[in-house]
């Protein structure tokens, strides 16, 4: 891979693990491919839970009025839909998937607090949604999940704002583009919304800890041997909380590192966990589709190197 004279190695490490070079050109396609390859593979693994179904999307499609059989068949239509536009935007990304991406991200998210209290059981079998019996527990879930998925939504947005989405032509929404120079403020703009969408995604992920106690939290640092309750997971949440508010207010080269991290490490407990029962090493899509928990905190340590190299 050679993007704007770069090779992959230095694409990854300028301002990563060796000085940026303050060039805004290098910034910019640095920029662009983290944001693209987040937003694909975010929808490459949503994509796949759709193609292998889940129980856990039930709730969703009911909240629409769709009953679990016909769920079940649309699922996997879905889920192909959303590999589709992974691999458009991979190859010749053009405005109107990017505008698709955003919306589709941000509506899946708002599906989360519109399930309200539903859950999905199985009685003799066959998965049915039904109110929940903690109907509160739920509900408070399903809305620390929407801020949760800020991650999902954020990268295909930026792509919109860095590509001159709103001066353009209806025309141009159908054709590959070729982004405009990236211009100071039009950075400033993406920091500013980069460091909206973590600090939510933080805060969101937090409340599942220290307001919904939620047990998967429990389950995943168990599988690895931590003694962990619902004290841990609320001390956790606290603390993630607090993170959130940090790096909004001070978004600082460690701050970022340390989330960056934090996701990467924390997010990959889906797998040990065996979150999605019996699926094993498959659960990895699980930590892949949350791949904007990884890749904004990237493009904020990359924008705040070449602010440094400006400067120097």
């Amino acid at each position: 891979m050679n993007m704007t004279g770069m090779t992959f190695k230095q694409y990854f490490s300028l301002g990563l693990f060796a000085p940026h070079t303050g060039d805004k050109k290098t910034l910019q396609t640095q920029l662009h491919w983290t944001f693209r390859i987040t937003a694909a593979l975010c929808f490459i693994g949503h994509g796949t839970w759709g193609l292998i179904t889940k129980s856990g999307w039930l709730p969703f499609f009911a909240s629409q009025g769709i009953e679990p059989d016909l769920a079940w068949k649309l699922q996997p239509l879905v889920g192909a839909f959303d590999i589709l536009m992974a691999v458009i935007i991979l190859r010749k990304p053009n405005r109107v998937v990017l505008l698709w991406m955003f919306f589709w991200a941000l509506w899946t998210a708002i599906l989360r607090p519109l399930a309200g209290n539903l859950e999905k059981i199985q009685i003799d079998g066959q998965w049915v949604v039904q109110l929940a019996t903690d109907s509160m527990r739920v509900a408070k879930m399903q809305t620390w999940e929407f801020w949760e998925r800020a991650g999902n939504w954020g990268p295909p947005f930026f792509l919109l704002v860095m590509g001159g989405a709103f001066t353009i032509s209806i025309k141009d929404l159908f054709y590959p583009y070729k982004e405009p120079e990236l211009k100071e403020s039009t950075i400033n703009t993406v920091f500013f919304l980069c460091r909206c969408c973590l600090a939510l995604l933080l805060i969101g992920h937090a409340g599942f800890g220290f307001a919904v106690e939620k047990q998967m939290l429990i389950n995943h640092w168990q599988s690895i041997g931590v003694d962990a309750n619902i004290a841990f997971i609320k001390t956790l949440g606290y603390a993630e909380f607090f993170l959130g508010l940090l790096i909004f207010c001070f978004p600082v080269r460690i701050l970022l590192i340390l989330v960056l991290v934090w996701k990467l490490f924390t997010e990959f407990l889906y797998v040990p966990a065996d979150t999605v029962s019996g699926m094993g090493i498959i659960n990895i899509f699980e930590w892949i589709e949350r791949w904007g928990d990884y890749g904004i905190p990237l493009a904020m340590i990359y924008i705040v190197s070449y602010r440094v190299a400006q400067r120097g």
